[in-house]
């Protein structure tokens, strides 16, 4: 079998997503949204909040980029899932087990399979989120592949973006469009990651740059405006499917994917692939080492600071990095030994 190639592009904008869900974690875990927004350091907090909510779209993007020829068969669903629900559950066991340890958490039989089955284990959301997306994905292509024409697919990401994104600008003060469906944004990215495949959408670099800053200031004034003096405001205008949010994604999207990483040394292609391929594990995992710095370690310090940030972000991405990687070594042997054999029994 042939080994597979993989685009270090992808790899590095998923490093990115990865030390941004990290980041955007960190200003959760510190009171960013408990706190009166008052004062630079919270303003400062708020600008850097808003640009690492690039993390989730970005990783639906990449999925529509690699999925969208993916069809409906046998193989899809057993061996295409398989990986992601086991990394997930074996996250699950370590998280619930350190809980149990560290914070007197519940741990038994029967509250194990009620906290995998429910999501309700850190950050197990987008777990559940894509899951969901990973079932439809062959029906979805069957809808994008099925328009053959450039303008068709393009009134499709139209009409999506009136959906789920349009409301981040005209639905801030008054509901003047429909704002019923915008909890749809991940099939959104995905077909936005299907189109930047299939076209290759390529902009001069430093325009990318400039558009890129112009909206990212704009999304943090705004942000900014309606939580000054008061807690922070989570509002249509800043959530995960917001136009501001995703124009930065895409944007940044497009500015790496079109980037030529091919003269940087093999060493950092073998990080940023490695990294990459561990992406989903430190996502997960993430969770479980935020609690243990944040509330056990660290809970001393100025964390509205940037030696805080710079004090605790890297700690969590290398332990969150070494769990995912022993995750990975475990998930490798199951796939051997169990995996690789039912899928071959099943798909026959």
């Amino acid at each position: 079998m042939k080994k597979k190639v993989r685009n270090i592009n992808i790899d590095l904008i998923k490093c990115i997503a990865v030390f941004s869900v990290i980041s955007v974690h960190y200003f959760s875990n510190i009171g960013l949204y408990k706190d009166l927004i008052v004062g630079n350091k919270m303003y400062i907090g708020i600008f850097f909040r808003t640009l690492f909510m690039i993390c989730v779209p970005l990783f639906i993007i990449v999925t529509g980029y690699l999925m969208k020829d993916k069809k409906l068969n046998k193989k899809y669903y057993f061996s295409g899932g398989i990986r992601v629900l086991l990394i997930y559950l074996l996250d699950s066991v370590l998280f619930l087990s350190y809980n149990a340890i560290y914070n007197n958490g519940e741990f038994n039989i029967k509250y194990i399979i009620k906290s995998i089955l429910s999501f309700d284990i850190g950050y197990a959301w987008y777990i559940e989120m894509y899951f969901g997306l990973f079932l439809l994905i062959p029906f979805i292509n069957l809808i994008y592949n099925g328009l053959k024409e450039k303008k068709q697919k393009q009134m499709l990401i139209l009409t999506m973006l009136f959906l789920t994104s349009f409301q981040g600008v005209f639905n801030i003060k008054y509901i003047l469009i429909p704002d019923w469906w915008t909890g749809i944004y991940p099939l959104t990215y995905y077909f936005i990651g299907c189109y930047l495949n299939e076209y290759k959408i390529n902009i001069n670099k430093y325009l990318n740059f400039i558009l890129f800053v112009v909206v990212l200031i704009i999304s943090a004034f705004i942000n900014i405006y309606f939580s000054k003096g008061n807690n922070f405001v989570w509002g249509i205008y800043n959530d995960w499917g917001s136009i501001f949010n995703l124009l930065t994604s895409v944007l940044i999207f497009i500015f790496i994917i079109n980037i030529d990483l091919n003269k940087i040394p093999n060493v950092f292609h073998k990080i940023i692939s490695e990294i990459s391929e561990l992406s989903l594990g430190i996502y997960l995992t993430s969770s479980m080492v935020d609690n243990f710095l944040y509330f056990h370690i660290f809970d001393n310090i100025d964390f509205f600071s940037f030696g805080g940030y710079f004090k605790i972000i890297p700690l969590v991405l290398l332990i969150s990095t070494m769990l995912s990687l022993f995750i990975n070594i475990i998930y490798k042997i199951i796939d051997r030994y169990i995996v690789k054999k039912m899928t071959k029994y099943f798909i026959k």
